[in-house]
């Protein structure tokens, strides 16, 4: 079998890769591998509205009538493991070998796992996929008390779902504030006061130490690392996810990701890589973003770069939002050191703006909740990287567009 492009994943980079290769008016024969036996789908939703709703029908992006009205051939429930440079070809762990003109590794992210005693009772998951969002759905209409490990976006986003189901939510959180590296401790309390207000609990600055089961096996409880155990019917694992970087090659360039340059190009010849598994450059570091919007913003961009090589650099602002309850939470930019954060709007009416600025007052991401600002003046905002007047920014009778 041979494709004059070879992508290694139905991820959201992947699929976005595809269709953006086929709307360019690319004419060579494309071949979009995944594990999974599912066409490619919405990873996004399934922590929030798929979880809530009655369908148990993937999120998937298209129909399988797109592919084969675009020419795209899906090789579903296939696994890549190797790549063998020389012979430009991929291997499958059926040993099957598939020629490729171009190659993208498009693979995403794992679950990091945690590995405690008892790890193994029922009822504890982990979200990734579309099975697993499955086996999550149907295991939650059995039970009232959920503990979620891990209070990142994916977690907070499941104790807002959990919650609209009528479900008893407990977080247990190892850090003081949620979401602070990301957001730091003003806007971490907003997200842990929203919660509470919703009849979340918070376990914080607390660690696992193993779980609880009954004699059918089945998860009953978590045990903390102050020796109490919460109880609970089911257990949702969220510490974060691993690039996936299993697959072998000679010369590819590994560390935690898989590295690439503003081209999306790997050091293998003709080999690309997109999405959650990459570190690439951005205003002069290596960055590692995981989000839905980078995954498709990076899927278009190399997409133009198998086309014509090296004619559009990745130089996209990342930008993430989620989406709790009936509030909203938009975020430019990328940084986890920050000087100072200046403040706009009013934290306790839900409508505010936070800008993360260096030492030089320049911003280098800006949070805004709620419809607070409009993205396009904040992307303006940030592009501009010209320092920030805390005292203009905080008034909001100046648009941010005037600043």
């Amino acid at each position: 079998m041979k494709f004059d492009i070879v992508v290694v994943g139905g991820s959201t980079a992947g699929f976005y890769l595809v269709k953006t290769l086929r709307a360019k008016g690319y004419t060579g024969s494309i071949g979009l591998i995944d594990r999974e036996d599912t066409l490619p789908y919405n990873r996004y939703k399934l922590s929030k509205t798929w979880l809530t709703g009655k369908t148990l029908d993937a999120p998937i992006f298209k129909p399988e009538s797109f592919f084969d009205e675009n020419d795209i051939k899906l090789l579903l429930n296939t696994e890549v493991v190797a790549v063998d440079e020389d012979a430009k070809q991929v291997i499958t762990a059926d040993q099957q070998t598939i020629t490729y003109g171009q190659l993208v590794l498009a693979m995403g992210a794992e679950s990091r796992h945690l590995h405690l005693p008892n790890d193994d009772a029922e009822g504890i998951f982990y979200l990734r996929s579309y099975h697993d969002a499955i086996k999550i759905k149907q295991w939650s209409e059995q039970v009232k008390d959920v503990v979620l490990i891990g209070a990142g976006f994916i977690g907070l986003e499941l104790a807002s779902s959990f919650r609209k189901l009528g479900l008893n939510v407990t977080v247990v959180e190892h850090g003081q504030h949620p979401l602070g590296r990301v957001v730091g401790p003003q806007a971490s309390e907003y997200f842990v006061k929203m919660h509470q207000e919703q009849g979340v609990k918070f376990v914080l600055g607390s660690g696992v130490e193993s779980f609880t089961h009954d004699q059918q096996h089945q998860v009953t409880g978590v045990v903390t690392d102050t020796g109490a155990t919460i109880p609970a019917q089911m257990v949702v694992v969220g510490v974060g996810a691993v690039p996936n970087t299993s697959i072998k090659a000679d010369h590819l360039e590994l560390g935690q990701n898989i590295v690439v340059n503003e081209y999306g190009e790997t050091a293998l010849k003709d080999v690309y890589a997109v999405g959650d598994a990459t570190i690439w450059p951005f205003q002069g570091e290596e960055i590692h973003v995981e989000h839905w919007e980078h995954a498709q913003s990076h899927g278009k961009n190399v997409a133009a770069n198998l086309i014509q090589p090296q004619s559009q650099p990745y130089d996209v602002l990342p930008y993430f939002w989620t989406d709790q309850y009936d509030q909203t939470f938009e975020y430019l930019g990328h940084t986890t050191k920050w000087d100072q954060t200046f403040i706009r709007g009013d934290l306790d009416s839900g409508k505010f703006t936070i800008a993360y600025v260096d030492e030089n007052q320049v911003p280098l991401a800006i949070l805004f909740a709620n419809g607070h600002e409009q993205r396009d003046d904040v992307t303006e905002l940030m592009s501009r990287r010209q320092p920030l007047d805390p005292e203009r920014f905080a008034d909001t009778n100046q648009p941010l567009s005037t600043l």
